[in-house]
């Protein structure tokens, strides 16, 4: 059993170990963020001592060659048998290590000159990111772009803007020139009544020319009758004098734009209990 063990626990190993080398291949030809991808899968599959340690790996594998080597061989000397392989295998062929310095000391010589002509410069001549204060701007300023800026917003653009109106928005001058009714109108005519008519204690709904030419108005109820009833009455001696359904309608809607809020809810009551009564969407009688 134990024989099994360590001979999977080697197998594992030497993979982490193949894994690593290929990692230090991708760093040393420059694919940090694949180097990275490829430590954080072998991370997940690994135990918590050796993930601290593949961390430790990737950092060291990270820095200059000059740096990278003593760190590794401090974490060869404290890691354990299979740690120290997998350091082995992550450590960088010799022949990356020379081609590395080389690089490295080709990039100090080409720069070598800039740095000693910028160590020469005299602190005067030194670029400094200190900037210009920016000038507060006046009050005046201020607002004449607030105004600026509220023109631009009420312009109206000349190519927009036309005298002919659309076929919607034409004024109606007959209509717009005769004054709202007042009050419930004849019965009988249909015509505005006078203000005495209006006010009769006992009223019969018509105008005086009708009444006088005798034609037939609403029922005259008691003294005591309330409102409800008077509009009741009104309604029932509208249905009974209409030849049909829609000029009962009409003659009601014509009623209905001079009532008073409350009155509009009794006549719809009064609408709704009729047979086959249709209801406009404002809720009073069918147009």
């Amino acid at each position: 059993m134990d024989t099994t063990t360590d001979t999977t626990t080697t197998t594992a190993t030497v993979d982490t170990a193949e894994q690593l080398r290929q990692v230090s291949d991708l760093i040393a030809a420059g694919a940090v963020r694949e180097a990275r991808r490829r430590t954080a899968r072998i991370a997940d599959a690994a135990g918590g001592e050796t993930r601290a340690l593949l961390g430790q790996i990737l950092d060291a594998l990270e820095k200059h060659p000059a740096d990278a080597m003593p760190q590794l061989r401090q974490l060869w000397k404290v890691s354990d048998g299979a740690g120290q392989e997998l350091i082995e295998a992550c450590v960088p062929r010799p022949e990356r290590r020379a081609e590395a310095a080389t690089q490295a000391d080709r990039a100090v010589r080409a720069t070598r000159a800039q740095r000693r002509e910028y160590a020469r410069r005299a602190p005067r001549d030194l670029t400094t990111r200190q900037g210009v204060p920016r000038q507060r701007r006046s009050q005046r300023s201020a607002d004449n772009d607030a105004a600026t800026r509220r023109y631009f917003a009420d312009r109206v653009d000349p190519a927009e803007d036309t005298d002919a109106q659309s076929t919607y928005d034409q004024l109606d001058y007959d209509r717009a020139a005769v004054p709202p009714m007042r009050g419930l109108p004849c019965v009988a005519c249909g015509v505005e009544r006078s203000t005495r008519d209006q006010q009769r204690t006992r009223d019969d709904g018509l105008c005086e020319d009708c009444r006088d030419s005798g034609a037939a108005g609403v029922p005259i109820l008691p003294a005591t009758a309330t409102r409800a009833e008077i509009l009741t009455a009104r309604c029932d001696h509208i249905a009974a004098t209409s030849t049909s359904t829609a000029e009962r309608n009409a003659r009601l809607n014509r009623d209905w734009r001079t009532m008073r809020r409350s009155d509009r809810f009794i006549v719809s009551d009064w609408h709704a209990r009729q047979p086959a009564c249709r209801h406009r969407d404002g809720g009073g009688p069918a147009r």
